[in-house]
């Protein structure tokens, strides 16, 4: 792949500087080249099937080479692309699971952009466009989770007898060549597919999000005991809904179950917030990325901790562009978000590698509004900004993603000034790229620069961040800081400061430091902080530590 990729990346630069008047060959690019003729119903040779995973090159570990499964294709050289693939497999279905099918779920593994018929009907796309030319990419590149499309089973989509689904796949300018593997599953009823989320708890409120593959009624029922009693409906037929519970018991137990489309999950429970002065558990991570298998042991200690929230510091997912990437983080977090408040800050990665601003991260947790600035400077649409009341624990949620933004540092200004007028017992902010790290990253001068004065100016506790794949503790510029990136993703080197590396360039006032995957418990005094930093297996990182709460200034 560097080699093939080298000679794109060079013969781009040819074209630039007038060497040559188009980059490199793609295969596929010849003017005659085109979808198959009655494409997407194309005839299909079973003479070519596939056994995926499909794909192409001596760095593809894949079971079909695309000259195994299409003979006839020339040769591809060094410096050439697959440029796209189509491919068709036909299927029977009997009468009576065609007319009892409602939802069809279309489960892709691709890359990097994909669009799928049934029987002639377009019934996903994502990253082409519907006119591209033969040898077009696709938008970005996507990462290797599973995606699922969720499609109503309208007549004529699929029947009974002979059925056709066809796949047209592309890769993006970053891969060699297209990459795909296919499910299709027929249902016979419509269900929930992401939630219960449980969001925005407060003393007596709480908000729970659930989204469904097929637009549906909704409703929670709840109550003190399992006996329930109360109801919410939704107003209307909607594939996402947000439920506001109010007039919950303070600090107690809540039982409640989700009915959408007349059938209702199991019941679960939560736990309205503690009163003030009340002693506060928080469970603390960040770092996910594509580190499933350890996110799941963390996210069953977190479980077993039962803290009153958890607090995550970001890059909840490896691309947050990828529908996939959300599919999978919420297959690993279901039952906690489902019992347990969750509260993340949005990372790098939350927004889609390629930096695209369409950001998902408002469309998947449920976040309040923000204000614009005090000079009347409006938001960004993209950018994510709120805060949190846990009891009288204030959390100012930054997005690292918009320093530059003045309205955020009016914002947080603001909003402490507000918390400790309205007697906030403590103050934590959190972030994603955070001012001090000695990770690879290393701090954020940004934020040291123009967040931590602000911070110190109003008596903030402490200050979470992730970004760095390790553990950090420390206190500078009058705040203490941690370090919590160790959710999964891959861990970074410490660069300096320890034995065997060099002296750090400025002090960061660091206390402790590991390379490990971990997270921490943090309990809220009347008067400190007691932070907990453990192993995935739940033994200790350090020993806990104490940290005082500041005075109001």
């Amino acid at each position: 792949m560097p080699r093939r990729l080298a000679a794109v990346a060079l013969g781009g630069l040819d074209v630039a500087a007038g060497r040559r008047a188009a980059g490199v060959a793609v295969h596929g690019d010849a003017a005659a080249a085109a979808a198959p003729p009655g494409w997407p119903l194309a005839g299909h040779d079973r003479a070519r099937e596939a056994v995926a995973p499909l794909g192409h090159g001596d760095d593809c570990r894949c079971k079909t080479q695309l000259g195994d499964v299409a003979p006839d294709v020339s040769p591809i050289a060094d410096g050439e692309r697959v440029a796209v693939v189509w491919a068709t497999r036909r299927f029977t279905v009997d009468a009576a699971d065609a007319s009892a099918a409602r939802v069809l779920d279309v489960a892709a593994r691709y890359g990097d952009g994909i669009a799928v018929w049934i029987n002639g009907v377009e019934v996903a796309r994502r990253r082409l466009a519907p006119d591209a030319r033969p040898a077009a990419l696709a938008g970005l590149i996507r990462g290797p989770e599973w995606e699922t499309f969720h499609v109503p089973a309208a007549p004529g989509v699929l029947r009974a007898g002979d059925n056709v689904i066809a796949v047209e796949v592309r890769p993006s300018g970053r891969s060699v060549a297209p990459r795909f593997d296919l499910e299709l599953i027929a249902r016979g009823a419509p269900r929930l597919v992401r939630g219960p989320l449980l969001q925005r708890v407060a003393p007596t409120s709480a908000a729970i999000a659930v989204e469904t593959d097929l637009p549906l009624t909704a409703a929670v029922e709840w109550g003190p005991t399992e006996a329930l009693g109360h109801r919410v409906e939704a107003a209307g037929r909607a594939r996402r809904h947000v439920l506001e519970l109010t007039g919950l018991p303070a600090s107690a137990t809540v039982h409640y179950r989700v009915v959408v489309g007349g059938d209702a999950s199991p019941t679960r429970t939560f736990r309205t917030l503690p009163g003030a002065g009340e002693v506060v558990r928080l469970g603390v991570y960040g770092d996910v990325r594509g580190g499933h298998a350890t996110h799941a042991r963390l996210i069953a200690q977190l479980r077993a901790e039962d803290p009153d929230a958890i607090i995550a510091t970001g890059d909840l997912v490896l691309r947050g562009s990828d529908e996939g990437d959300w599919q999978r983080f919420f297959e690993v977090t279901g039952e906690v978000l489902a019992t347990i408040p969750y509260v993340s800050a949005i990372g790098n990665h939350d927004t889609g590698r390629a930096g695209d601003a369409r950001r998902r991260f408002g469309e998947v947790f449920v976040l309040p509004p923000v204000p614009a600035g005090a000079d009347g400077e409006a938001r960004p649409d993209w950018a994510h900004w709120h805060s949190y009341d846990l009891g009288d624990v204030h959390l100012a949620m930054l997005d690292s993603n918009a320093y530059d933004q003045q309205a955020q540092l009016d914002w947080l200004d603001a909003d402490l000034a507000a918390a400790r007028a309205r007697g906030a017992r403590a103050l934590i902010a959190v972030t994603h790229d955070g001012p001090y790290s000695r990770g690879t990253h290393g701090g954020n001068a940004r934020a040291a620069q123009d967040v931590v004065p602000i911070l110190a100016r109003h008596g903030v506790a402490l200050i979470l961040s992730g970004h760095d794949h390790l553990y950090q503790r420390g206190r500078h510029g009058g705040v203490d800081y941690i370090v919590s990136g160790g959710g999964g993703a891959p861990l970074y080197a410490i660069t300096c400061g320890v034995s065997g590396k060099r002296a750090c360039k400025t002090d960061d006032g660091m206390i402790a430091v590991a390379r490990e995957h971990h997270y921490v418990m943090l309990t809220v005094y009347p008067d400190a902080i007691e932070v907990c930093a453990r192993r995935v297996d739940g033994s200790a990182l350090e020993p806990c530590a104490q940290l005082r709460l500041p005075a109001a200034p």
